[in-house]
C-alpha cells in the first residue's frame, strides 16, 4: 500500500470539519484509492458510488430531487445499513453529473453522513453548474506522487529525508554517501514519474524502468480520450496543445510558442484551451512576470508562458527510450534542462506553490519565481549540465537593489553549498523547499538506493 500525504489531510477535515469534501486532481493520481483507504479505516459504515461504472446509481442519483430523496436513494443503493453520524459517503467520477454538486448545501445542512465527491475532469465540467454551494464545500488539490512520497514507497526511511530537511535548512552539504543514494533515486522518479499505479509496478517488478515505461502508455492513452470525450469543439485544439508539450520542452527556451499550432496563432484564439488543459490537471502553465516584486501576479504576461506535463514520467514516457536511458544513467550531454524545470514545476505544484517566470530585455530569464509566505520572492534556477555557476540572468536580477531579493536557489545534481545570496542545492531538495524558504537569508536491474 502506498503511503500518501492526503491522507493526512483527509483526516484533519474528518476530525475539523463539517463541509462536504471535493477532491480534484487528473485521473490515475490515486484520489479513489486514497479516499476508500481512508473511509474503510476512518468510519465504521463506508458506502462507495462510481457514476461512471454504475450506469443504474448514476440514472438514480441524477433525478434526485432534493437532499432527503438524495439520501434515500443511497440507503437503496447500499449493501448495508448506513450509520447516521458514522458513515462517509463517497461519490466518485461526479464529472458525469456535476449538477448533483448543488445539492453538497442540504446535505451538509442534514448532517447524517459525510459526503466526498471526486473526479477526474472537474476543473473543466464544473463550469456549467448553476448553483456552487460556496461555503459548504472543502477542496482539495491531488496531484501525482511527489518525491518525498516516491522515496516513501520504495523504502527510504524517514530520518533520512529529515536529515535532508535539516540540511536545507541549516544551509550545509548532505553527507557524501546520502548524497548519491538521493541522486540515484531522483533520477528513478524522474523516469518512472509519480502515477501510483506505474509507481507500484516498479516497486513489485523489482525496481524494473522498463515494466514502468510500458505502463506509462495508458494514462497518454487516457488523456487523450478524455480531450475528446470533453473538449467539446474544441477537441482538436486541446489534443494539438497537449501533443506539443514535449516538443515545447525542447526547445532552448521552452517556452510554448503558439506558432506550433497554426502559423499566426492568437493567445486569444486558445486561451480557453490552455486552461482546458490546466483545468483538467494535465498541463501545468508557469506564466512570465517582468518584475520580481510581490505581487507577482501584477506583472504577469498572459500571452507568454511554459506549459509543462502534469507528471513527470508521462513526459519522459513520450521521448525516445534513449532519454530515459540518459536521465537514469546521469548523462549530460543531452539537453534536458525542459525535463529538470519539468520536475521541478511538478514538485512545488504539489506543495501549493504559485509559480512564475522572469523575462526582461535586461535581465534575461530566470527559470522560476515564487512567493515566500511572509511576501519575499525566490528566484530559483534549474541546471540540467556542468555549468551550475553560470546563471547571468539570475545575477543581474539578484543585483537589482529595487527588488530587495534576499537569496536565490540554483538546483542541480551537485551537493549543498552557499556562495552569499546564493544557494546551490541538489534537485532532490525541492521536495522541501517551500517548506524552508522562509527564514531571512544567512540563517543558515535499477534497484533503489536504500541508505
Amino acid at each position: 500500500m502506498l503511503q500518501r500525504k492526503v491522507t493526512k489531510r483527509l483526516v484533519k477535515w474528518k476530525n475539523e470539519s463539517s463541509k462536504a469534501l471535493l477532491v480534484t486532481g487528473a485521473r490515475q493520481i490515486g484520489k479513489s484509492y486514497a479516499i476508500r483507504e481512508f473511509g474503510k479505516s476512518s468510519y465504521s459504515c463506508y458506502f462507495e458510488v462510481n457514476l461512471l461504472l454504475d450506469k443504474t446509481a448514476k440514472s438514480a442519483l441524477a433525478s434526485a430531487e432534493s437532499a432527503v430523496d438524495f439520501i434515500n436513494r443511497i440507503a437503496l443503493l447500499s449493501d448495508v445499513p448506513l450509520v447516521e453520524g458514522d458513515t462517509l459517503v463517497f461519490v466518485d467520477e461526479i464529472q458525469e453529473h456535476p449538477d448533483i454538486v448543488t445539492l453538497m448545501k442540504a446535505l451538509v445542512e442534514d448532517g447524517r453522513y459525510s459526503f466526498v465527491f471526486s473526479g477526474s475532469m472537474l476543473g473543466t465540467e464544473f463550469k456549467g453548474v448553476s448553483s456552487f454551494p460556496v461555503g459548504y464545500v472543502e477542496q482539495i488539490v491531488m496531484r501525482p506522487m511527489d518525491f518525498e512520497e516516491f522515496c516513501w514507497a520504495v523504502g527510504v526511511e524517514q530520518r533520512f529525508l529529515d536529515q535532508i530537511r535539516e540540511c536545507l535548512r541549516e544551509r550545509r552539504a548532505v553527507d557524501g554517501y546520502l548524497h548519491d543514494i538521493m541522486m540515484r533515486n531522483y533520477r528513478a522518479y524522474v523516469v518512472a514519474g509519480g502515477m501510483p499505479e506505474v509507481v507500484q509496478r516498479y516497486v513489485d517488478t523489482g525496481y524494473s524502468l522498463a515494466e514502468t515505461r510500458t505502463l506509462q502508455a495508458s494514462p497518454v492513452q487516457q488523456y487523450a480520450q478524455d480531450i475528446g470525450k470533453y473538449a467539446g469543439t474544441r477537441a482538436f485544439e486541446v489534443r494539438a496543445i497537449f501533443d506539443q508539450i514535449p516538443l515545447q520542452l525542447e526547445g532552448d527556451l521552452h517556452r510554448f510558442k503558439l506558432a506550433s499550432l497554426k502559423k499566426a496563432a492568437r493567445m486569444e484564439s486558445y486561451h480557453h484551451d490552455f486552461l482546458w488543459l490546466v483545468n483538467a490537471g494535465v498541463g501545468l502553465q508557469v506564466l512570465q512576470t517582468t518584475e520580481a516584486r510581490c505581487p507577482l501576479k501584477r506583472t504577469e504576461q498572459a500571452s507568454r508562458f511554459k506549459l509543462y506535463e502534469s507528471d513527470t514520467g508521462m513526459l519522459v514516457s513520450r521521448y525516445p527510450l534513449a532519454t530515459a536511458r540518459s536521465i537514469y544513467l546521469d548523462m549530460t550531454d543531452p539537453n534536458l534542462g525542459g525535463v529538470y524545470e519539468n520536475v521541478v514545476a511538478q514538485e512545488l505544484a504539489a506543495q501549493g506553490v504559485d509559480l512564475w517566470y522572469y523575462q526582461s530585455e535586461a535581465a534575461g530569464e530566470v527559470d522560476f519565481l515564487m512567493e515566500g509566505k511572509s511576501g519575499n520572492v525566490i528566484p530559483i534556477e534549474v541546471k540540467s549540465g556542468k555549468k551550475v555557476r553560470a546563471h547571468a540572468a539570475l545575477d543581474h536580477l539578484m543585483g537589482i537593489r529595487d527588488y530587495k531579493l534576499k537569496e536565490a536557489f540554483v538546483l542541480s545534481r551537485n551537493n549543498l553549498s552557499q556562495e552569499g545570496a546564493i544557494t546551490y542545492a541538489p534537485l532532490y531538495m525541492t521536495f522541501c523547499l517551500s517548506e524552508l524558504t522562509e527564514q531571512d537569508a544567512g540563517d543558515f536491474t535499477f534497484a533503489p538506493a536504500l541508505p
